[in-house]
């Protein structure tokens, strides 16, 4: 109960489902009780095998939430859960989006987005004709499983790429009760790409955290090397504000991630979407100098400028050291960058030639730095024969 002066009145309840994505559990939940939302916590249990949640305590595992509650997902496994059941604040067109590139695409056709090839003849003429590549991925996957660039020196290769997207098959599918039969072949937006989460609630926008990225191409998958903690200008405010608003309905509560790239025109190409939060960025966003997910929360009706990630010169990086083949790990003196460092894959470990997900980085460096990274910096992030030895004797 919330009582305003003498009145008192029953608040909204929501659930957070997927908390072991998020961090500063107490100071999330006492910004939403300032905005007179009361916010629980659950997560599936079978995410405690896979990995650490030190607020445990303060979560319910559970694979179902009962209709009464409104649940807001955090992840992957509890979009599905709102796609299945009734109990979500979000629009069906959000979901729906979440699920399929070209569904998005198609909801947010009065921007531009990424022209969608109807055959693989048509593809094959556009990068024979143009110069330009073409990009073939999963229509209904999440963290760069399946993607290939298609360029004119293997053109050949797109009928491969096609059906190796159609059949991407891994235990995340599974677990997160997705079906994967479709794959979608679009142009290559060259350009500046960034990642962007935002906080909805009722109409109004709130900026949880900007990136940009750097990418690396390993075996022609893209594959995102750097992330780098931005301001955003109010260009990315305002184009982000209109996405959401074409995307969700006005008494929607959600958060969002959105992949979009700033093409050569100067224009925002939004290519992915979700409604949770972003992946892979836990410890960046840790070094920050306060809770991005409370502060986007306490600034949907206070919208202050207080949200500085940067200076002009340095940005609060991420570095992820990534594998170029598949093989076990004999060598673990990776030489990593200076800064806070993370090692995740150590000798013996196996590591895959596409790191597609962030669970497939050898090791993470947070540090400052300027913008954009050094070639030499990148290069120093591929992980090659010299640490790892093939899998197959």
């Amino acid at each position: 109960w919330k009582c305003l002066r003498k009145d008192c009145v029953a608040m909204e309840q929501i659930v957070l489902a997927g908390a072991s994505f998020i961090f500063g559990l107490e100071e999330i939940r006492e910004a939403f009780l300032s905005i007179g939302i009361e916010v629980l916590f659950a997560e599936v249990p079978y995410m405690l095998k896979y990995q650490k949640i030190p607020e445990k305590e303060k979560i319910e595992f559970t694979e179902k939430i009962s209709e009464n509650k409104i649940v807001v997902p955090l992840s992957e496994y509890w979009i599905s859960e709102c796609i299945k059941s009734n109990n979500c604040r979000i629009s069906k067109n959000a979901l729906l989006a979440s699920r399929s590139k070209k569904k998005l695409y198609s909801l947010l056709s009065n921007f531009k987005v990424p022209k969608i090839f109807d055959s693989i003849q048509q593809a094959k003429n556009f990068v024979n004709q143009t110069g330009k590549n073409i990009i073939v991925k999963p229509d209904g996957l999440f963290s760069g499983y399946g993607i290939k660039i298609a360029s004119k020196e293997n053109i050949d290769e797109v009928e491969k790429f096609i059906f190796n997207a159609r059949n991407v098959n891994n235990r995340a599918l599974k677990l997160f009760e997705i079906e994967n039969n479709n794959a979608l072949v679009t142009e290559y937006i060259f350009g500046k790409e960034y990642s962007a989460d935002i906080f909805y609630f009722k109409g109004k926008i709130s900026l949880v955290r900007l990136c940009k990225k750097e990418i690396v191409f390993i075996h022609e998958t893209p594959c995102t090397a750097v992330y780098q903690l931005l301001n955003p200008n109010e260009k990315i405010k305002s184009v982000l504000e209109k996405w959401c608003n074409t995307l969700f309905e006005k008494e929607n509560i959600s958060f969002g991630q959105f992949d979009f790239i700033e093409d050569c025109e100067d224009d925002f190409v939004p290519i992915d979407f979700a409604p949770r939060v972003g992946g892979g960025i836990e410890e960046l966003l840790k070094c920050c100098k306060k809770n991005v997910y409370a502060d986007a929360v306490l600034n949907v009706f206070n919208q202050n400028e207080n949200n500085v990630f940067s200076s002009d010169e340095n940005y609060l990086s991420q570095f992820n050291y990534l594998p170029t083949k598949s093989g076990k790990i004999f060598n673990d003196d990776y030489k990593l960058l200076s800064g806070k460092k993370i090692i995740y894959k150590h000798k013996g470990d196996f590591v895959p030639e596409c790191p597609s997900s962030s669970a497939s980085r050898i090791a993470v460096v947070i540090a400052n730095h300027k913008s954009p990274v050094e070639k030499e910096i990148l290069d120093s992030l591929l992980i090659g024969s010299e640490h790892i030895e093939f899998w197959k004797k």
